[in-house]
Formats: structure tokens, sequence, C-alpha cells
């Protein structure tokens, strides 16, 4: 297969200039660029769509950057629809969408400013990433459009989407609380993240609120994961046996603890009370039927998209922007 160089010998010009004349640059002159593109069509040249970018790519292409993607992670649909609302936007101003992944080991390894210039990333929506990075800062501090998803920061051009997450966890914890719940245990996530500070913070308050001393021995951190909602249900019960609900600040860790529950011989809601967090497709069809706090990934993914494309064209964005969430009772909790 002929390669650019192949074509710029042909036609005797620069790689340089073959490259501009294929991306339509105006600084061409017409009669070079139609001799470039006839060489490389009877050459059968095809542009290597990476390459092709390049240049383009801060222009007219959107990046998420996604942190910590798990084995299992796909089980909550979460990135799935952040993708598929950032990518209904980028199609109505004819952008596409690229994705990159990291992780921790990684994160601690190279800066994010690192990683987005050797991946020529213009501007990106970044989830699930490390605020205890020491680099954090310095992408933060950069003139680098960012929008990012439950991490609430500012920069010069940054823009926060969220829901009133500290709310959300407060209502769920009231509402048990009204139904007469006093023992209430919390399986949280990953114990830096923004938005398990948030819940926490609001599981919190609604305690103390209502006159329930706070124990932090009721908290377990279990990274958002199914598996270690699973394993640490069992270790609060083995060490907390009066527990009569648990507060989770995901769906997934929900469905471990339902799990652990079942093997323990122990019915929801009948004997203890399980309230989940996200409203992921799998929570309607737990038994019971999981009650839980909605939010939308998918308009949230869409927002994202659309101030990014602001931000990177330098038009004004609203530095917070917060989504409406929706408590979702079904049937995994019984007043006691």
């Amino acid at each position: 297969m002929p390669t650019i160089k192949d074509v710029a010998k042909a036609a005797g010009k620069s790689i340089t200039t073959v490259s501009r004349a294929l991306n339509n640059y105006s600084d061409v002159s017409p009669t070079t660029k139609a001799q470039i593109l006839k060489i490389a069509k009877e050459m059968g040249y095809i542009p290597n769509q990476s390459a092709k970018s390049l240049v383009k790519q801060k222009n007219n292409t959107l990046a998420i950057i996604l942190s910590g993607l798990e084995k299992d992670g796909g089980k909550d649909n979460i990135v799935y629809s952040l993708l598929s609302g950032m990518y209904a936007f980028a199609e109505t101003i004819n952008h596409e969408v690229a994705l990159f992944t990291t992780s921790s080991a990684k994160q601690k390894e190279k800066s994010y400013l690192q990683f987005c210039n050797e991946h020529n990333i213009g501007g990106a929506v970044l989830n699930g990433i490390r605020t205890d990075d020491p680099y954090f800062s310095e992408l933060i501090e950069a003139d680098f459009p960012c929008v990012f998803i439950d991490v609430h920061v500012e920069g010069k051009r940054t823009c926060n989407i969220s829901i009133d997450n500290y709310q959300g966890s407060k209502e769920a914890v009231e509402y048990l609380i009204s139904l007469n719940h006093k023992k209430i245990a919390m399986i949280n996530g990953r114990k830096e993240a923004t938005v398990s500070i948030e819940r926490e913070r609001g599981y919190k308050a609604a305690l103390i609120e209502n006159n329930i001393k706070f124990d932090d021995n009721l908290i377990v951190y279990a990274d958002y994961l199914e598996e270690k909602g699973y394993q640490y249900t069992k270790k609060l019960l083995k060490e907390n046996p009066d527990i009569t609900a648990i507060f989770c600040a995901s769906d997934m860790m929900a469905i471990g603890a339902m799990r652990a529950l079942t093997d323990l011989n122990i019915k929801v809601p009948d004997q203890i009370s399980i309230i989940g967090f996200d409203d992921i497709p799998l929570s309607k069809y737990t038994t019971p039927p999981l009650t839980t706090i909605r939010q939308d990934f998918y308009l949230m993914g869409y927002e994202a998209g659309k101030q990014l494309s602001k931000l990177m064209n330098n038009e004004p964005v609203e530095k917070t922007i917060y989504f409406p969430y929706e408590f979702i009772i079904r049937e995994s909790v019984k007043r006691i």
C-alpha cells in the first residue's frame, strides 16, 4: 500500500505540501492540489485517519479520557451512556469523538497534561480521574479546555458537570430514617473521589440532623465494584449484626450487597433495607427491585460535549452545571 512519502516522491513535492493538499489547506495552490490528488488517486493512496487528524484534531475532535476501567465496569452502563450522549452532540456539529483511557498507576507516572500533549488532545472530558494526582493542578492551571464529570475544580478553561450528590445522598438516608431505621451503614466508593466525599457528607448530615450518632465504623469503601460491595457487606454485618439498612453509593455495590445478604439468608427488605445510587438499567430487575437515586448520564454526556466545544472555541461557559436527580422508590426498603 503506497504511503504519503511515495505520493510526495511521485509528485516531486515535500511530504508537508502533500499532507496539506490532502487536507484541503488553502495555502496550497489549486493547480498543485489537483496534481497531488490525481497522483494519490492513481496510486491508490488511502490517508491514515489518525495521521490525517493530527493537525485538525484540536478543531474537529471531542476527546474523552476515562480512568479506572475495570473488567466488570461495563455492567453499570454509565460509560456507554456518557459516550452516547457526547457522540449525539458531536454529530450536531459534525465532530468526531475520540476515546482515551488511563489508569491510576499511569496517572502516578505521567501528568494529565503530558498525556494530552502526547495524544494531541486539544481539550477533553475527564471521568473517573484521581484528584490526588500530584500533577492534577498542572492541568487545572494550564490553558487547557477541560470538562469534568463529578469533580468540582476551578480552572482557567474548565467546566464541571454533576448532580447534587450531597443532597441526593442526604435525601436517601433521610428516607430510611423516616421509616424508623437508626443503624444505617454506608458502602462508599473510592475514598479520594470527589463524588464519594460528597455522598458521604450527605449521609453524615442526615444522621446528625436527625440526632443519630455518626459511627465511622459503619462506613466502608468498595471502589464502586460489585464484588467489593459483596465482601464488605459480609464484613459490616459480622462486626455490626444490628444494622437495619445499608446506603450504597452506587447500584453496582448495592447489587453486591444484596447478593451477600442472600448468601447470609437475610431477606431484603424484611430484615435489611438497601438503597443504591445511579439507577442503572439492572436496578429495576434485582430481587427485589432496587430503590435508588437516578441520574441521567446520557444528558450529562451530551452537555459535556457541548461545553467542551465551547471551551475549545474560547466561548464562555458556566463553571458548574448541576443536573436534577430523581429519587426512585422501589421495593428494597421497608419500615421497621
